[in-house]
């Protein structure tokens, strides 16, 4: 009986997305619509959209479950801000997209330093960046499959099922590319973040009243790393990078870019900031509170369905279980999608010329690619979620220094940009596998943050010894005209991209 509880929830949440897509299939009719659904969905589908990114069902999981075992210094504050970041960039962004055609984060990337390298290469470090968000996501599936089997089904094996639950959504995924993400995003999202946040304030008010209190935490659970640790900034360092990080992940790029307008994107950014305010702080206050019982205690990374089992048995068990469930279907469809536009446009079209079906082609069948090999690797025996996570952060962070400066000034040349990436993405690779969270030697900081150092020293020295010449530093002057409060969206500028 209590499987046809939880397995139950699932298939009819399942269905009603299937349900939903199916009723507003629309037929792509190009590349460009099959990508950024036509630059056509006001606010409210956007803030949707844009939390089944910031937030994905990793965090019911493993940020909860690493709040619950280190105490504060797990809390994920940077979120909080990130929906500012956004409304900052919303008009150069979302302008120059919709004049040049911009269909990725690449796409922008090229056209800001007219070059085809940076394009590949910001294409490959989002790939590179997404592909563990991937994995994360089938595992994150695989947790929720286990959990609700009541013991039923192996870790392996419920994973297993996860993936062919979710390979089969990614059939609609394919067929209809961004708008049926973002269509199913609203419903997904109200599931997980606005029933997943009352939820969690109810949780709340149970812990307190069967006893539960901050007070019981041991200090160091309440303090943040100081001078006198091993590691005082490493606090800083994973409150900072997924700030930096907030508009460096391609499949919130997209997203932007399915804006309606400039007005959509900046009121999206209104609606998520108090959603944030809400869903964040009350995930870090339950998890704390929850860390007070022993059975949560011993297995942080199974923290959120020990405590709702406890609260409310199978049937809030079945719930918790659809919350992470929505989560995780919103992040890992937005992430498939992501990766097989940048494939086709921003990896094999600079090489290679392609029609509108067939960029199309090239995307479906990199997205169908993606699916099959994260799903093999989701089913081996993997590190924590929350250092899967934790490594992708490392690796995205490194297109923030050409993106930010790029966006907000004309410093910076494509030879800087370029060196600067590559730079920052090498000294990940070599720091990361030594240090998984923080660096000793660097007090407490990062892979991620020492590479964005070595990125920002190469991006700035070559600012200052190879300067833009006299026509470029007019392209620039032109292109940041169009974004400014006074223009107009004018007939796109060609822009040639250099090697």
């Amino acid at each position: 009986m209590g499987l046809l509880v939880t397995y139950g929830a699932l298939a009819l949440f399942f269905a009603l997305v299937v349900l939903i897509l199916q009723r507003s299939y629309v037929a792509d009719r190009d590349f460009s619509d099959f990508t950024v659904a036509g630059r056509s969905f006001g606010g409210f589908f956007q803030a949707m959209a844009f939390f089944n990114t910031y937030q994905p069902g990793t965090v019911f999981l493993g940020a909860f479950g690493f709040i619950v075992g280190s105490g504060v210094v797990g809390l994920g504050v940077s979120t909080l801000l990130a929906p500012v970041v956004m409304y900052l960039m919303a008009a150069r962004v979302w302008t120059w997209g919709a004049t040049h055609d911009l269909k990725t984060q690449p796409d922008l990337m090229a056209l800001r330093y007219r070059s085809r390298g940076i394009r590949v290469v910001a294409a490959l470090i989002g790939v590179l960046g997404l592909f563990p968000w991937m994995v994360l996501g089938m595992q994150s599936l695989g947790a929720v499959f286990h959990a609700l089997s009541l013991g039923y089904l192996g870790f392996t094996a419920a994973v297993v099922l996860g993936v062919v639950v979710m390979s089969v959504r990614q059939v609609w995924t394919i067929r209809m590319g961004m708008r049926g993400i973002v269509i199913s995003d609203v419903f997904q999202g109200a599931v997980a973040y606005l029933a997943g946040s009352a939820l969690m304030i109810g949780l709340i008010a149970w812990l307190f009243a069967t006893g539960a209190s901050l007070d019981a935490l041991p200090a160091e659970k309440l303090a943040l790393p100081d001078l006198g640790t091993d590691q005082p900034l490493l606090f800083f360092s994973l409150t900072l990078l997924p700030l930096l990080c907030s508009l460096c992940w391609p499949d919130l790029f997209i997203r932007l870019y399915t804006g309606s307008g400039i007005e959509a994107v900046k009121r999206s950014s209104a609606y998520c900031a108090p959603l944030a305010l809400v869903f964040v702080t009350s995930l870090g206050f339950l998890a704390l509170l929850a860390s007070t019982r022993p059975d949560v205690l011993a297995s942080p990374e199974t923290a959120w369905f020990t405590l709702n089992r406890a609260a409310g048995g199978v049937p809030l068990l079945a719930f918790a279980g659809v919350v992470v469930f929505a989560a995780s279907m919103g992040n890992i469809d937005a992430t498939v999608q992501s990766m097989g536009a940048q494939i086709a446009n921003d990896v094999v079209a600079p090489y290679r010329a392609l029609s509108e079906r067939g960029l199309v082609r090239v995307s479906q069948g990199a997205m169908a690619a993606i699916t099959g090999i994260s799903a093999l690797i989701a089913c081996l025996p993997l590190p924590s979620l929350f250092s899967i996570a934790l490594f992708a952060f490392q690796v995205m962070v490194q297109i923030a220094v050409p993106l930010y400066l790029g966006i907000f000034s004309r410093l910076g040349s494509a030879a800087g940009a370029l060196a600067g990436m590559v730079a920052g993405i090498v000294t990940v690779a070599l720091l990361q596998g030594l240090y998984p969270v923080g660096i000793p030697w660097a007090y407490g900081l990062t892979s991620g943050f020492v590479g964005l150092v070595v990125n920002l020293a190469i991006y700035l020295a070559a600012a200052l010894w190879l300067p833009n010449d006299r026509a470029e530093r007019a392209r620039l002057d032109a292109l940041f005209a169009t974004a400014s409060p006074a223009s107009r969206l004018p007939e796109a500028m060609p822009v040639a991209e250099t090697a």
